[in-house]
C-alpha cells in the first residue's frame, strides 16, 4: 500500500466518531478485513486503501456499511495507530480515546471505565462494567483482560452499554480486540527492542497460504520482559517486574465459496519476580511481636512514589490460553449463518501486600482456577432492500475456584495486636462461583427514505449462579499462608461455618435509534438502549447474612451525535453527547466492624449515578506526509444516591466523585514523514494527553485523589521506502510524572492509605523488519 493511501487509511479509522457499536462482529478499524457477513468489502477497502473519494466500509451491525453511516459512539485503532501511540499494553490507546480509564489494578487487573461506568475490584465475583473480546469471545477474568497487543488487526473501544447485541457485562461499554486474519500472501514480521528498566522485547508473526484458495495459516509471538519501576526498601531489590510470554495461530479454511472455518488459539505466561506493590501515602503502625503488646512499629509514608518497603511480593504467576472455532456458511446470497465456539483456561497465583509494610499486618494470598466455554448462533439477512436483520442465541458458562487467604497477625486494634481480641492472625478460604448464562437477541434496521433509517433491537438474557465458600482460621502467629500455605481443613487451623447460596437474574435489553443525512458529509444520529451487569454474591463475605445475593445494575442510556466529512475527507469531526442514569450501582467497600474494630468487606447495590457529557474526534490530514489527531472528553459524573456505613452509622455520601472520572480529558497527537535521502523515509511523532483531577478508589479520599496531570510521548523513526526495514526510538512519559492509577482507602483498618502508581518515564529503541 503507498503511503499516501496508507495516511488517509489511518486518518479514515482514527477519527471513526460514534459509528454503531450493537454489534458481536464490529469491524471499525481502517483497512482491516471484516470478520463477520461482509469480508470481502472490508477487505477490498483495506486493498485499496481509503483514499478522499473513498469510503471505508466496516461491518458495526453485522453488515457491510460506510463508517461515516452507523449510529453510536466508537474509536478503533488499526495496527499502524497502535503502533504510533507506541502501545505495547491495552493501556495504551487509553488517552487517544475520550471519557476512556483503562489502565492495570493492583492484582494484575484490568481496570476499565467508560464514561464514568467500570469496576475496579479484581475478584471473580465483581463482574467488569466494560466487557473485553479478543476476536468476538468474551473474557471473563479481568487479570486475562489486560492484553498484550501483537499481531494487531485492530482494537475498538465501544463507548456507551452494548446491552443488545453484546449482552452482559458491557453496562458502561466494550473493548474488542481484533486480530489478524491469517493473510493470502506470505508475509513475515519481526520486531526487536531494548530500553531503560533493563527491558526487551522480541515479537513476529509468519503467515501465509498453505493450500492456495482453501488454507491459510499464521503463528505471531510476543516476547516481553523488564525490571521493575519501584525500589522495594525490604530487600533492596526492585518491585513489580514483568517477564511475559504470549503467543497466538489460526487457520483459515474455506472448502468453497459459501462455507469458512477459522480456528484460532492463542496463549500467555506471566513469570514476573515480584507482584506489583503499593506505595505508603500515609503512615501504619503494627504489632512486630504480635505477643507483646507493647512493642509496636510505626512505618512512614513513603517520600517517593516509586519506593516500596513489603515482604508479601513474591508471587504473580498467569497461565491463560483458548481456543475458539468460528464457523461461516452462506447459505443464500442474503442470508448467512455463524457459529461462535470457545474455550478459555485461566490459572493466577498472588502474593499481595495490601497493607504496604514489611510487617504481616494484611498480606493477601491468593490462587485462582478458571474455565469459561461459550457458543453463540447467529443469522445475518441483507437482501438488497429497506430490510437488514442480525438475530442469534448465546450461552456462556464459567466455573471459576478461588482460594484465597490473609496473614494479619502483626495488625493492632486499639493499639493491641489483633490476637489480644481473639481474632485469629491468618485465614484461608476456598470460593466455588458457577455462572450460566442464555440469551436470544434480535436487531433490525429498515431504510424509511434514502436518508432516513430507523433500527430497533432486543435482548433477552437469563443468568444462573450459584457461589459457595468454607473457612479456617488460624491463631498461631508462626503460620503464615503466605510463606508456606498450611493444607485446607487438614486440622492445622478451626474450621469456619460454610456458607453457600443461588439466585437466577434475567433482563430486557431494548436499543432503539434513528438516524438522518441532511448531506452526504453530514450524519446525524439518536440512540436509546438499556444496559445491564449480573447480579451474585460478596466473593468476601463470612456469614451466612452477608452471602445474601446483590441485585443486576441496570442503565438506560440516550444519546445523540454528528459526523461531519470536510474537505473532501481531509478532516474529519465528529462529536457525541451522552445522559446514562444508572441504577442499583454495585460498589465496594472497605472498613472495620464497629464493635469489634476487624477488618470488613462491603459489596452492595448501594448506588445510583447519573452520567453526561460531550466528546469530540478530530482528524486532520493536511498533506499526505503529516496527519494530525485530537480528542476532547467532557464527563459530569455523580452519584444520585449513595448510603454505606462508616463507623457503623448508615451514611449519605452520594456527594462523592465517582471513580475514575475527571471532568476534562483530552489529547492531541501529530505524524510528519519526510523523504531524506533515496530509498529513506524518516519519522516524527509527538502525542500528548490530558487529564483532570479524578478519584482513584471509592471512598474518593484527598490523600489518594489524582490531581490533573498531562503526559508527553514521541518517537523518532528512519524506514527504507518499500518499509521493510525500520529503526525507532522512542520515550513515554517524558517529563517524568507520577500518576497515581489505583488507591486502596483502609484508614478503619488496618489504618492505612495506599497508592499505585503507572510507569515512570521509559524509553526504547527499536529495529523492525517485514516481508
Amino acid at each position: 500500500m503507498g503511503r499516501g493511501k496508507s495516511i488517509k487509511l489511518i486518518r479514515k479509522n482514527q477519527i471513526i466518531g460514534f459509528c454503531s457499536v450493537i454489534s458481536l462482529a464490529t469491524a471499525c478499524a481502517g483497512g482491516a478485513a471484516a470478520q463477520s457477513g461482509a469480508d470481502s468489502a472490508a477487505d477490498s477497502a483495506r486493498a485499496k486503501g481509503v483514499g478522499q473519494d473513498e469510503t471505508m466500509i466496516v461491518t458495526a451491525r453485522r453488515r457491510a456499511e460506510s463508517i461515516e453511516t452507523t449510529p453510536v459512539a466508537v474509536s478503533a485503532f488499526n495496527d499502524k495507530r497502535v503502533e504510533e501511540l507506541q502501545a505495547d499494553l491495552l493501556s495504551g490507546i487509553q488517552y487517544a480515546t475520550p471519557n476512556l480509564y483503562l489502565d492495570q489494578g493492583d492484582a494484575s487487573n484490568a481496570v476499565i471505565y467508560i464514561r464514568g461506568i467500570g469496576q475496579n475490584d479484581s475478584l471473580a465475583f465483581a463482574d467488569p462494567g466494560v466487557g473485553v473480546y479478543v476476536d468476538d469471545v468474551f473474557i471473563a477474568r479481568s487479570q486475562a483482560a489486560f492484553l498484550e497487543l501483537f499481531d494487531v488487526d485492530r482494537v475498538e473501544v465501544l463507548r456507551g452499554p452494548q446491552g443488545t447485541l453484546y449482552g452482559r457485562n458491557t453496562i458502561g461499554g466494550a473493548v474488542k480486540f481484533v486480530s489478524k486474519q491469517p493473510p493470502d500472501d506470505f508475509h513475515a514480521y519481526l520486531e526487536g527492542g531494548v530500553g531503560n528498566f533493563n527491558s526487551r522485547e522480541l515479537k513476529g508473526s509468519v503467515g501465509g497460504p498453505i493450500s492456495p484458495g482453501v488454507l491459510r495459516g499464521k503463528i505471531a509471538f510476543s516476547a516481553q520482559r523488564r525490571d521493575g519501576f519501584s525500589r522495594n526498601a525490604y530487600d533492596g531489590q526492585d518491585d513489580g517486574d514483568f517477564r511475559s510470554f504470549a503467543g497466538r495461530g489460526a487457520l483459515r479454511y474455506t472448502p468453497t465459496d459459501r462455507l469458512e472455518f477459522r480456528l484460532s488459539i492463542d496463549g500467555r505466561v506471566d513469570r514476573p519476580h515480584t507482584s506489583r506493590s503499593p506505595v505508603l501515602e500515609t503512615s501504619i503502625t503494627g504489632a512486630p511481636d504480635p505477643t507483646d503488646p507493647t512493642l509496636l512499629v510505626t512505618f512512614p509514608a513513603s517520600a517517593d512514589p516509586y519506593k516500596v518497603n513489603v515482604n508479601a511480593n513474591g508471587l504473580s504467576d498467569i497461565s491463560a490460553y483458548g481456543v475458539a472455532l468460528t464457523s461461516r456458511y452462506k447459505a443464500s446470497d442474503s442470508l448467512t449463518i455463524e457459529s461462535i465456539s470457545s474455550y478459555r483456561k485461566f490459572k493466577f497465583d498472588l502474593n499481595l501486600d495490601t497493607d504496604g509494610s514489611p510487617l504481616p499486618i494484611l498480606d493477601i494470598l491468593l490462587r485462582q482456577d478458571e474455565f469459561q466455554a461459550s457458543q453463540e448462533l447467529r443469522a445475518l439477512y441483507d437482501g438488497g432492500g429497506p430490510l437488514t436483520f442480525t438475530g442469534g442465541l448465546y450461552y456462556f458458562h464459567d466455573d471459576d475456584d478461588t482460594f484465597s487467604g490473609f496473614d494479619d497477625g502483626a495488625a493492632t486494634i486499639f493499639g493491641f495486636p489483633v490476637i489480644a481480641f481473639g481474632f485469629p492472625s491468618s485465614s484461608l478460604a476456598d470460593t466455588r462461583q458457577i455462572t450460566n448464562s442464555y440469551a436470544a437477541f434480535a436487531d433490525a434496521a429498515l431504510k424509511l427514505t434514502d436518508r432516513i433509517e430507523a433500527s430497533a433491537g432486543l435482548r433477552y438474557t437469563y443468568e444462573k449462579r450459584s457461589s459457595a465458600r468454607s473457612f479456617e482460621n488460624f491463631f498461631d502467629p508462626a503460620i503464615s499462608v503466605i510463606k508456606n500455605t498450611p493444607p485446607f481443613l487438614q486440622g492445622a487451623g478451626v474450621p469456619g461455618a460454610p456458607i453457600s447460596g443461588a439466585a437466577d437474574f434475567d433482563a430486557l435489553t431494548p436499543k432503539f435509534s434513528l438516524s438522518y443525512r441532511p448531506t452526504d458529509s453530514a450524519f446525524l444520529y439518536a440512540t436509546v438502549s438499556r444496559g445491564f451487569k449480573s447480579g451474585g454474591f460478596d466473593g468476601r463475605a463470612t456469614t451466612q447474612f452477608g452471602f445474601q445475593p446483590f441485585k443486576p445494575e441496570f442503565v438506560w442510556s440516550y444519546e445523540g451525535g454528528l459526523k461531519t466529512t470536510w474537505f473532501d475527507g481531509a478532516l474529519i469531526a465528529n462529536a457525541a453527547y451522552f445522559y446514562n442514569d444508572y441504577t442499583d450501582l454495585q460498589v465496594t467497600s472497605f472498613g472495620a466492624d464497629p464493635d469489634s474494630g476487624a477488618f470488613v468487606s462491603l459489596f452492595t447495590n448501594a448506588a445510583r449515578a447519573r452520567t453526561q457529557g460531550v466528546e469530540l474526534e478530530v482528524y486532520a490530514n493536511p498533506t499526505d506526509r503529516l496527519s494530525i489527531t485530537g480528542t476532547v472528553g467532557f464527563l459530569d459524573a455523580k452519584y444520585k444516591k449513595f448510603e454505606t456505613l462508616i463507623g457503623g452509622v448508615v451514611t449519605d455520601v452520594s456527594s462523592r466523585a465517582m471513580v475514575n472520572s475527571p471532568k476534562w480529558n483530552a489529547s492531541l497527537g501529530a505524524t510528519y514523514e519526510q523523504p531524506i535521502a533515496t530509498g529513506f523515509v524518516a519519522t516524527l511523532h509527538v502525542d500528548g494527553a490530558y487529564r483532570g483531577t479524578a478519584a482513584t478508589e471509592i471512598t474518593a479520599s484527598p490523600v489518594l485523589t489524582q490531581r490533573r496531570y498531562a503526559l508527553l510521548n514521541a518517537f523518532v523513526g528512519l524506514k527504507t521506502a518499500d518499509e521493510r526495514w525500520e529503526f525507532r526510538a522512542g520515550v513515554k512519559n517524558a517529563t517524568d510524572r507520577a500518576v497515581r492509577v489505583q488507591g486502596f482507602n483502609l484508614s478503619e483498618f488496618p489504618g492505612v492509605q495506599l497508592g499505585f502508581y503507572a510507569a515512570p518515564r521509559t524509553y526504547d529503541f527499536k529495529l523492525i523488519y517485514q516481508y
